[in-house]
Formats: C-alpha cells, sequence, structure tokens
C-alpha cells in the first residue's frame, strides 16, 4: 500500500480500484479510477466498471475510466463500453486514454467526456540506469521531460481540447509541465516497460484473461539496485517519494494504486 499523501502537497488524491474492498478507503480521496492503462485484456468487463462507477458516484466522487493500449479487436469492445457508461455520465467524469486511437470513439460515444492522456502516452525516459548516469543540467532537465513538453505539443493537446496528462514519477526527477497542463502522478509502481505481448495470456482468440495475470514476478540485475516488478505484460520500479514541488511541476493530483497496474 502507497504511504499517505500530505493532503497540502496536492489537491486531489485519487484511488485506482482493483481486486480489492475500497470502501474503507475511499472517505480519504477525491476521485476514483478503474479499467486498464496497459494491457488490453486486463480491461474489466463493462459490468464491472458500471460497478465501479456506482462506487464513486456512493461516495460522490468523480470516476475515471481508465483504456489500455489497443488491440484492434479492443476498438469494438470500447464502442460498446462507451455506450453503456454514456447514460448518466458526469460531467467531472473522465476518460483517459492510452493510445491514441481511442480519441474517435470516445469523442463518438462519449461527446462531454473529459479526455486526459494516460502515462502510456507521456513519452518520459524511464529507465532505471538514468539515476545513475553524470548528467549536464541540460541532459538532466531532457531526461526529465516528456512528450508534451514542447509548444507544437501543447497546441495539438490544445486543438484536441486536452489539458491533463498523467506522468510517472521518475527516479530522476520531474520537469515542470508547460502551462496550460497539469499533471497526474502515479504512485508507487513507476512504469519502466510495457509490451503487447503477454506472457500469461494463453488463448489469444480470448477478448480477456480467464484467469489473473498471476503473480507478480521480482526481478533482480547487477545493471540497477532498483528490482523489476513484472506485472501481467509491463514491468515496474516501486518509488514511494514524492517530488517536493508539485505546485511547481503543475501536478494538482496523486494516483494511488494498491495493486501492480495491468
Amino acid at each position: 500500500m502507497t504511504s499517505a499523501v500530505d493532503a497540502d502537497r496536492v489537491l486531489q488524491r485519487a484511488l485506482v480500484l482493483g481486486y480489492f474492498d475500497a470502501r474503507p478507503l475511499l472517505e480519504n480521496y477525491q476521485r476514483v479510477y478503474a479499467g486498464a492503462e496497459f494491457c488490453s485484456w486486463a480491461l474489466p468487463a463493462p459490468a464491472q466498471l458500471l460497478q465501479a462507477r456506482q462506487l464513486a458516484r456512493e461516495f460522490n466522487l468523480p470516476f475515471t475510466l481508465m483504456t489500455p493500449v489497443l488491440r484492434e479487436e479492443t476498438l469494438a469492445e470500447l464502442e460498446t463500453l462507451f455506450a453503456q457508461l454514456a447514460y448518466a455520465w458526469g460531467e467531472r467524469d473522465e476518460v483517459l486514454i492510452s493510445d491514441l486511437g481511442t480519441l474517435e470513439v470516445a469523442r463518438r460515444q462519449l461527446p462531454r467526456a473529459r479526455l486526459v492522456l494516460g502515462r502510456a502516452l507521456s513519452g518520459q525516459k524511464r529507465g532505471p540506469r538514468i539515476e545513475d548516469l553524470s548528467l549536464s543540467a541540460e541532459a538532466l532537465h531532457y531526461f526529465q521531460q516528456g512528450s508534451w513538453y514542447t509548444q507544437a505539443a501543447v497546441e495539438l493537446l490544445a486543438e484536441q481540447n486536452i489539458q491533463r496528462v498523467e506522468l510517472d514519477n521518475l527516479l530522476q526527477g520531474i520537469a515542470p509541465l508547460p502551462s496550460p497542463l497539469q499533471g497526474s502522478l502515479h504512485l508507487p509502481w513507476l512504469l519502466v516497460t510495457s509490451s503487447r505481448n503477454c506472457p500469461y495470456h494463453r488463448d489469444k482468440k480470448a477478448r480477456r484473461c480467464r484467469q489473473g495475470c498471476g503473480e507478480a514476478l521480482r526481478l533482480s540485475t547487477d545493471q540497477t539496485r532498483h528490482p523489476l516488478l513484472q506485472a501481467g505484460n509491463s514491468q515496474f520500479i516501486e518509488h514511494r517519494q514524492l517530488p517536493d514541488n508539485l505546485t511547481a511541476l503543475r501536478i494538482d493530483r496523486v494516483v494511488e494504486h494498491l495493486e501492480l497496474p495491468r
């Protein structure tokens, strides 16, 4: 479980729902996330996501639907899911996009939804060995940035009416986002790498895994002091230390995961 986030340092705490009972925890949060970021086979069924949104409603919390990196078949699933969620969509609810191919179907089925860009699209430099490099100030600043730091990128997002991007808590630190972007920081698992292939997904014709993703694997290498944690098709590093200057970084939300993300 993540350590408590100092409420004075952030404007909003969000909890990612998983296989645990979230009811005893939700009084401490201001938003609920549910879905899948990286693995399309791990996307919960529509009924489960409708239940997650209903739980958010019971606590009067806004809801963020996380959608994964796409396979071709995933778009048809998302079309059905978005159509079901369109009823009673809240003005503060969001759709997190992990693949730009999702934009069109999201806008068609959920025209009132606020769209945010997931960390699969952040373009951040995540390698664990970066922390040990001897870098100049200019090089360090480069490694602290991602895809949305140039003026052209900001203008592109403005054209799409997107102002929020999801970020990983990089070991080498994070550069301040350019205005008017706002950031959401995910804790405590920093994404290192992800793949469309999954060692646990045996039935390639199945839309979803019939069983869970299997136990998380802990991988060690002498190339870094940070163990890699593999869950499904993705690898992570545990990093719980928050940056000291969230406001200066234009980060106004911390997203807490109690389980390794999928």
